[in-house]
């Protein structure tokens, strides 16, 4: 459990945090206050949370990392329908590695308006030649990442760094690279896992908590910068690699197009926002005890 307790707090307010504790049965988190005590709660919002809009960002030019995976080539599709004059896709490998997703023919539909470039978001120099390379970049997408699953208990080290550094290292890399440069949007593919967990991917959660956790950062100075917290997406990404069509649909997985939709809100909200992470709500949610986890009960409550 954590628990926050104010500076300069006495011995009586500790033992009074303590308390507290010990009353608020399932509580992970508890804030203790002068005169209260606040716990942590999920809840559904509004997809603006402000009332002005930006202009929807399209015409320039835009990054994609993993953009030869099956969310970037998706994305990659949005911003070239939404009038992108070019989308470069940076990619580790430099070819499409998912066979049976037909990323090959999207990558073909796309045409001279898209173009293949080989980076590794988790490498600095990369990195930097990449934006040294390129014309004026109007956004950034960081969709780049891997999975390494395994029990907490038998992961080492490797499979920790493994996943953290096209996720977590590569969103460091881009925020440097691109720190001089006038970005309208750097959106970071973050996933549901951040929020709720999942079994056998610690490592791939607290990565994608760390993209959370830059793009709040990235407000706080007056960047831009979002997270989206993807679930699972049929038809495309590790997800749909992994999976069959009736696990993806236990799981409560989206479709290519509500991701699409997802991204496109978070490109065209308002700027003046406070950093936003999007959570498309999905059936897996009816898999939460409200009793038992309590952050997650009102979340829960809706979906049933």
């Amino acid at each position: 459990r954590s628990v926050d307790v104010p500076r300069g707090v006495d011995a009586a307010a500790v033992i009074e945090a303590l308390m507290a504790v010990a009353e608020a049965a399932g509580e992970a988190e508890l804030a203790v206050g002068a005169s209260r005590c606040c716990v942590a709660r999920l809840r559904a919002c509004p997809a603006s949370v402000s009332s002005e809009r930006a202009a929807p960002i399209a015409c320039g030019v835009y990054a994609i990392t993993g953009g030869l995976g099956g969310l970037g080539l998706r994305a990659a599709a949005l911003m070239v329908e939404r009038g992108a004059r070019r989308v470069l896709l940076a990619s580790r490998s430099g070819r499409v590695v998912r066979g049976g997703q037909g990323l090959d023919a999207r990558l073909r539909a796309l045409g001279a308006r898209a173009v293949v470039i080989g980076c590794d978001a988790s490498d600095g120099s990369d990195v930097r030649a990449f934006f040294c390379g390129q014309e004026s970049l109007n956004g950034v997408l960081h969709a780049a990442g891997v999975l390494r699953d395994g029990m907490v208990w038998s992961m080492g080290s490797s499979a920790v760094e493994c996943v953290f550094e096209p996720k977590a290292l590569g969103a460091l890399r881009l925020r440097m690279a691109s720190a001089r440069c006038a970005l309208e949007a750097l959106v970071l593919f973050s996933s549901i896992a951040a929020a709720f967990g999942n079994v056998g991917q610690a490592n791939y959660a607290a990565a994608n908590a760390a993209l959370d956790a830059a793009a709040l950062g990235m407000r706080v100075v007056g960047s831009v910068g979002s997270s989206l917290q993807i679930p699972a997406v049929s038809g495309a990404g590790m997800g749909a690699s992994t999976f069959d069509s009736e696990q993806l649909d236990a799981m409560g997985a989206i479709s290519l197009d509500a991701f699409a939709a997802c991204l496109w809100s978070a490109l065209s909200a308002s700027r003046s926002a406070a950093e936003r992470v999007l959570t498309p709500l999905t059936c897996a949610l009816t898999e939460m005890v409200g009793d038992s986890q309590p952050r997650f009960g009102e979340l829960a409550a809706l979906a049933k």
